[in-house]
């Protein structure tokens, strides 16, 4: 799982606009007296206080709002933030880094498999060889067993002459001739089965463990970078809940950006 790209940024807002307003009374004009208990004229009203400027100065928002929205934040909680931003984005890139060499190993794991499936084909090709070397292994042993019993049988005739006697013993010898043919073929197959197995089979096993290890190995490092993808995204939606789009001073940043 690829994480979302942790996009963080500072925007500033327009400054809040703060205006002056005063206003005078106007006296009344003094009336001339109609008689002599006449009241004097009435004083003038106390001018209106000048109204005081915004208490916040310039303010910027974090998380490039159209303003901020919030309370405002105090120096130490900009602060705060500001850190975390930067941390955040920082371990984002080191994490985002570190993807590329994950899907280039798994491209080249990806060939290795296929290379393997290429090799396996000549062990599946071994392995029927194997088994029709086995089919015909047992073939020949039932044709011994036939041939030795008649071998007993003749054996045990009695008469020991005659055509027939004669017939069945050039039979059976020409039996065993074929079946000391047939065992020597067979001697030769089994060897080279054997010879081939030793080198295929072998060199296919342990290509195939080593590469079920390296699987394994990369599953476990990019199920940690899954992990790693998710805390950083949970960690990048705290900072939004907290920080983002929240105003602040455009002083206590000049302040924090100074050491101060």
């Amino acid at each position: 799982m690829k994480a979302t790209p942790l996009l963080i940024a500072l925007a500033c807002s327009a400054a809040l606009a703060t205006a002056t307003v005063t206003a005078w009374a106007q006296t009344d004009a003094a009336k001339p007296a109609a008689k002599p208990a006449a009241k004097p004229a009435a004083k003038p009203a106390p001018a209106a206080k000048p109204a005081a400027p915004a208490a916040d100065g310039k303010t910027l928002a974090l998380g490039g709002g159209s303003g901020g929205t919030g309370k405002l934040l105090t120096r130490e909680e900009l602060r705060a933030c500001l850190a975390q931003e930067e941390s955040i984005r920082k371990r984002l890139e080191a994490h985002e880094a570190q993807r590329a060499p994950l899907d280039q190993e798994k491209a080249l794991i990806a060939k290795d498999q296929e290379a393997l499936r290429v090799e396996r084909a000549g062990v599946d090709a071994l392995k029927a060889r194997a088994d029709v070397f086995g089919a015909r292994a047992r073939t020949f042993t039932t044709r011994v067993e036939t041939w030795t019993k008649a071998v007993e049988a003749h054996n045990a005739n009695k008469t020991g002459s005659g055509p027939a006697y004669e017939k069945n013993l050039t039979a059976l010898n020409k039996e065993r001739e074929e079946i000391t043919r047939e065992q020597a073929e067979l001697e030769a197959e089994r060897k080279a089965i054997q010879d081939a197995t030793g080198s295929t089979v072998s060199s296919y096993n342990a290509k195939a463990q080593a590469l079920d290890t390296r699987v394994q190995d990369w599953n476990q490092r990019n199920g940690k970078w899954n992990e790693a993808s998710a805390t950083l995204e949970a960690e990048r939606k705290t900072w939004v809940g907290n920080c983002a789009d929240r105003r602040y001073r455009e002083d206590d940043e000049t302040a924090i950006r100074n050491g101060k």
